[in-house]
């Protein structure tokens, strides 16, 4: 596992565990048009990065030729979290400490090179909101969408290379989304891990 989905993965677990760690009400109400706007995002960030890379080094792989689909995804990003928005439970959210312990415990004071630029704990730590915890979840989408609209943009000619599959998908954009289907799937059901 990289380091990368590694930082994810202890980003995802904190905001889990985060959203269940109080018996207050932490978390807002269902909304099925979330569920499906971040189920939606999910198929279209995946099948747009596979085809990018499958493009790589192609014009159709280019930035340029894909602005289109920046432009339509960010705003459907934005339309979901609107939504959680309107259903916000607290303006702020109380865990949003756990949140940075776990940033800075997981992730290296300097990140590793690679295909994609990785941020500090401290670039993370101020771009975390203080806001709803659904919100916060939304937001951090919204910046990994924008950190692969500007990786794909400064490629250039050569696009997105097949060896940023993974961290874009499974440790990048693609973590942040199927965290969030994980909330929306726990609250339709009541059953948030470790309790309702």
């Amino acid at each position: 596992m990289s380091r990368r989905q590694v930082r994810t993965l202890g980003l995802t677990t904190a905001l889990l565990l985060s959203l269940t760690a109080c018996t207050v009400h932490l978390v807002s109400d269902y909304d099925d048009q979330i569920d499906s706007g971040l189920t939606q995002a999910n198929t279209d960030i995946t099948a747009f990065v596979d085809k990018m890379t499958g493009a790589a080094g192609t014009p159709d792989g280019t930035y340029n030729n894909n602005k289109d689909f920046y432009t339509l995804e960010k705003a459907r990003l934005s339309s979901i979290r609107v939504r959680a928005e309107a259903h916000r439970a607290l303006n702020s959210c109380p865990t949003t400490v756990v949140i940075k312990d776990a940033i800075t415990t997981s992730m290296p004071q300097q990140p590793p090179s690679g295909p994609i630029p990785a941020m500090t704990p401290q670039q993370v730590l101020a771009r975390l909101p203080q806001d709803d915890c659904e919100v916060v979840l939304i937001s951090l989408i919204q910046d990994a969408f924008g950190d692969l609209e500007t990786f794909h943009m400064a490629q250039g000619q050569k696009g997105i290379p097949p060896s940023a599959r993974d961290p874009i998908l499974v440790g990048g954009v693609g973590s942040l989304i199927h965290s969030g289907i994980q909330v929306e799937i726990a609250m339709k059901s009541g059953k948030y891990p470790g309790g309702s």
